[in-house]
């Protein structure tokens, strides 16, 4: 299966997609994508017709530590010697 996960949350998506509809149906619904629609997790959900739950638009709160110390990481600039 072929899905493109650009994001945590494409990845949250996916494991909720996988957890109810199974991995088969996932298969089924990337061939079934129209025109130049691209095998992201929201458009498989749509194809299967189903709607994300909204608590998968928000990061865990470790991923939103992760994300600050990431990002304070990049602030801080490189050691100084």
């Amino acid at each position: 299966m072929n899905v493109i996960l650009d994001s945590e949350r494409d990845r949250r998506t996916l494991a909720w997609l996988v957890e109810q509809v199974g991995e088969c149906a996932l298969e089924k619904a990337c061939t079934r994508l129209a025109g130049q629609r691209k095998p992201y997790p929201s458009n498989l959900a749509k194809i299967l017709g189903l709607e994300p739950p909204e608590r998968l638009t928000r990061p865990s709160r470790a991923q939103v530590q992760a994300n600050l110390a990431a990002a304070r990481k990049l602030l801080a600039g490189p050691p100084r010697t």
